[in-house]
């Protein structure tokens, strides 16, 4: 295994396989890594050696126009490291991605920057036994908004921030391969740059920023309905019903999330947060945290884990272990599981009494297993 140091910004290159671009500079890329602390040696700050360190989800993210993979290293890293997550920032050229309708020089050249996050994934996955593609998540802002949801095909979930499509490609209409796709879409309705109402063609209205190319008024209330029915399956008739705790009235802040449905589908408007730049984009976003809370939530429960999101922890059954419960337990620790979800949480210091039925807490046998404390526990709701 590549001997890297966690929690710290690493610089990497690659170059793309199968290169079709027209100037071959650039098939030559770059992104930013980081390595959460979870899986490190305390020693070395390391993840070189011999164990093998849990299955963790990979989240990239996605820069906008004019801008670099440090405006989002800044802004996620300390919160991908809370939720144990592999942070990657990639690099667009000429501070530009090519993602259908935004935007500069990769979107005058057509730059398969879709088979660049691909190339990237999959180097990742064959680098490293933790990282498996099924497990990859996406938040970009602006121009990298609008690419996390044309390249939606490369993630499980999706958080685009001031840049949506309207229009689902026909592949991830109802029959994904994950039983839907999360979708946690953020809007700034007073947005300048890109506008919450999506027309660019409308000759009434000044010019769009930076040639974006829309072709239609779809309104992002609606590309976010869309999304719910469409791709998570959601049953009710009015599909964008519960408001979640996320909201803030005080700041002009509605969040509003879809329900009986395969898949999350979220949406936060925002009154008066325009596109997001004012002053930088780490202090003017609020939601950092919470897009990767939507993410490890999403995460913890592919496996029928219990996510809490204040501490940050994903609870697993006796079945699976690691951070978020994307391992299965092999079978002669399948019950130690028990014993430290105790120690961990409600027991104390704790023993294995016998295999599948207690653990002694401080020396008393207690008869509670964890799925008898998950029945009692009134389980957190999905509206996020």
């Amino acid at each position: 295994m590549t001997e890297l140091e966690c929690n710290k910004l690493i610089k990497r290159d690659i170059t793309i396989s199968e290169c079709k671009e027209a100037n071959p500079d650039d098939c030559n890329r770059s992104y930013f890594l980081h390595i959460p602390t979870s899986i490190c040696n305390e020693q070395n700050n390391s993840i070189a050696g011999d164990n093998l360190p849990p299955t963790l989800p990979l989240v990239f993210a996605i820069h906008c126009f004019g801008c670099s993979a440090m405006t989002m290293y800044t802004s996620f890293a300390q919160h991908a490291n809370e939720h144990n997550f592999v942070l990657v920032a990639p690099e667009g050229i000429k501070h530009s991605w090519n993602a259908r309708h935004c935007c500069g020089y990769a979107l005058d050249n057509q730059l398969d920057d879709v088979g660049f996050l691909s190339n990237i994934q999959s180097a990742l996955s064959n680098e490293f036994a933790f990282v498996k593609p099924q497990f990859t998540y996406a938040t970009g802002w602006s121009n990298g908004g609008f690419l996390v949801m044309h390249a939606s095909e490369l993630f499980r979930g999706i958080a685009p921030i001031s840049g949506f499509i309207a229009g689902i490609e026909s592949e991830l209409k109802r029959g994904d391969i994950h039983g839907g796709k999360p979708l946690f879409i953020h809007q700034g309705m007073d947005d300048p740059y890109v506008r919450s109402t999506g027309c660019c063609h409308d000759l009434n209205l000044p010019k769009c920023c930076c040639n974006i190319a829309a072709d239609t008024c779809t309104d992002v209330m609606d590309v976010a309905r869309d999304w719910a029915v469409e791709v998570n399956g959601c049953k009710n008739d009015e599909t964008l019903l519960a408001e979640t705790s996320y909201a803030n009235k005080d700041d002009g802040i509605r969040c509003l999330t879809s329900s009986n449905c395969i898949s999350n589908t979220t949406i936060c408007t925002y009154d008066h947060s325009g596109h997001f730049n004012q002053q930088s984009f780490d202090k003017a976003f609020p939601m950092a945290n919470e897009v990767m809370n939507f993410f490890a939530r999403d995460a913890c429960e592919v496996n029928d884990g219990w996510w809490n999101g204040i501490d940050k922890t994903c609870s697993c059954n006796t079945e699976r272990s690691g951070p978020l419960c994307l391992d299965k337990v092999v079978a002669e620790d399948r019950f130690k599981n028990v014993c430290y979800f105790y120690q961990s949480g409600i027991c104390g210091d704790c023993q294995l009494h016998n295999i599948g039925s207690s653990c002694i807490c401080n020396g008393k046998k207690t008869e509670k297993t964890w799925k008898d404390w998950k029945r009692r526990q009134i389980r957190q709701s999905r509206i996020y």
